[in-house]
């Protein structure tokens, strides 16, 4: 049951979002992921791993050469990523590559919600979840049954 609900959250927050495509200036929106060149994997390096291809957060402000975000997470170049708890990062203009704002998709969260709800209709109407223990089989029928069982036809 519980695994049910965090597969539901995970698919809500991966669902509700998308990225917008990649722009060189950063965009308006507060949530971007920072695309990395070869000199920005250099200078992130040390503090985040080698090979980070992208670095996904909140932008906590910039200045002429340099971009501070509270990262939430990191992805490498070979596929993995890891989840960071909002920690400050100064990464460097010059080894950035693009930028990319998140935003709010109303139609794959309406595409969503309407998924989740035809499960749960489906899931409602073909499971027997027997709450009263009211199975035909374990009814007493025969002429046999004690005086408080009622006899069924």
């Amino acid at each position: 049951m519980l695994g049910g609900v965090s597969l539901l959250l995970v698919l809500f927050q991966v669902g509700c979002y998308s990225y917008l495509p990649m722009q060189t200036e950063l965009p308006g929106s507060p949530e971007v992921k920072v695309l990395l060149n070869d000199r920005g994997r250099v200078d992130v390096g040390a503090g985040m791993g080698p090979s980070v291809e992208s670095i996904e957060g909140v932008v906590a402000g910039e200045d002429s050469t340099t971009i501070r975000m509270k990262v939430t997470r990191v992805v490498y170049l070979r596929g993995g990523s890891s989840i960071w708890t909002g920690e400050e990062v100064a990464i460097p203009k010059s080894g950035v590559l693009g930028f990319q704002g998140r935003q709010f998709s109303k139609a794959r969260s309406w595409a969503l919600f309407g998924l989740t709800v035809g499960v749960v209709a489906y899931s409602i109407l073909t499971v027997n979840l027997d709450l009263f223990n009211d199975d035909q089989e374990e009814r007493c029928t025969g002429p046999t049954c004690g005086p408080n069982t009622s006899v069924r036809p």
